[in-house]
């Protein structure tokens, strides 16, 4: 019977400890996702190199793809992820209206060129410009994504959604969820 109690005892200091160390682990996390700047100082720790001032083309079977020109990049070769400051990428499409796109940060994922960018995302083309806190580029696809909400503004229109996703290569943009707008009378198609 006392051999119980310890066993019961001892199981019961397990789980407590478990609990806590999971939330050390939740509270620490949330922490670093808030904010942002904490977030880059440890990565810089495990950087495997830092660059200023980078340019960068990708081109795959001899046709560009996209430029990319930024701020500063940090390379996490662990995580093959190249993180960006102020990514400045500009997207060529097939009819030569091509999409020049800013942000705050942004990552490469270098295994597979797929681009992520968040804070004050503003892209335009030649007809239109539109703004979001995040978007997605899928090297497969060719598509942009953004998950957030975005505001599309041309000449003589305005248009809300709650997603957007634009193929580069068939210049066919299609909003999601929440979709209003407003259309001028000038508006010719």
């Amino acid at each position: 019977m006392r051999h119980r109690r310890l066993i019961k005892r001892a199981l019961l200091s397990i789980v407590v400890l478990t609990l806590v160390a999971v939330a050390i682990v939740f509270i620490g996390y949330r922490r670093i996702t808030r904010n942002p700047d904490l977030l880059l100082d440890r990565v810089k720790k495990e950087a495997d190199m830092q660059l200023s001032k980078i340019h960068q083309t990708a081109m795959k079977n001899g046709i560009r793809e996209w430029r990319l020109d930024a701020e500063s990049a940090t390379l996490v070769e662990k995580e093959k992820t190249m993180l960006l400051a102020g990514p400045d990428v500009e997207f060529f499409m097939e009819d030569g209206d091509n999409v020049h796109l800013t942000a705050d940060r942004g990552t490469i994922h270098t295994d597979s060129s797929r681009i992520q960018v968040t804070g004050a995302v503003s892209a335009s083309t030649s007809r239109y410009r539109f703004r979001s806190q995040t978007l997605d580029y899928d090297p497969e696809s060719r598509d942009l994504r953004s998950e957030t909400p975005v505001t599309l503004s041309g000449e003589s229109f305005t248009l809300r959604a709650d997603t957007m996703v634009m193929n580069l290569d068939t210049s066919v943009t299609r909003f999601e969820g929440g979709v209003e707008g407003t259309i001028s009378e000038d508006l010719q198609f």
